[in-house]
């Protein structure tokens, strides 16, 4: 059961258990990857693990299959009502999902804005428009109005609590982006 009261735990609790929906009902297989970890102490007593570092950076939290389609994705929250930073995102992330978006896959990101209680999918294709932008100077962030498309809000459905497939599955079949490439979604000042 998702414990509510902890917000900062919420989004990616609602994706493990809406991921176990999704392999119950035959719809896709998506695993949380870990990062891996180096263990230099173990408590004796508790077993738990006293010091430690991460022996590597790790790809994104999430990877699967969906008819036949891969699957990466991170998922992100932010307490900003207005935008999403895009230090949010480490470069080793952007580059995987880079990668994989250039082998086939489909990659994007879960935004979840805390204070609004609004979760989005966000395509790589706009990720790398900011990004790009982003490295040539321009915003440091994309605003909510681009990310909060009514056809890319992610719901629920009975059990599936973040139900991202839906979402997806419109952008599929349709394969175009509601996104405009208008000059105003790519300021080169401001967050």
């Amino acid at each position: 059961m998702i414990n509510y009261g902890n917000r900062g735990d919420w989004l990616e609790e609602a994706i493990e258990v809406s991921n176990k929906q999704y392999l119950y009902q035959g719809k896709a297989l998506v695993q949380k990857i870990a990062t891996p970890v180096k263990v230099l102490n173990i408590n004796q007593e508790t077993g738990r693990i006293t010091n430690g570092f991460y022996e590597k950076k790790s790809t994104v939290d999430y990877i699967g299959i969906w008819k036949g389609r891969s699957l990466a994705f991170d998922a992100k929250e932010t307490k900003v009502e207005t935008r999403f930073d895009l230090s949010n995102l480490k470069e080793h992330q952007y580059l995987f999902l880079s990668s994989w978006v250039a082998q086939g896959g489909i990659g994007f990101l879960i935004v979840h804005f805390v204070t609004l209680d609004e979760t989005y999918y966000l395509p790589f294709e706009v990720l790398d428009r900011y990004w790009q932008s982003m490295l040539d100077g321009g915003r440091k962030s994309i605003q909510y109005d681009v990310i909060a498309k009514e056809e890319h809000k992610i719901g629920s459905y009975g059990l599936i609590v973040i139900d991202y497939l839906s979402v997806i599955k419109d952008v599929i079949v349709d394969e175009k982006t509601s996104y405009s490439n208008s000059p105003e979604n790519l300021q080169a000042t401001g967050n």
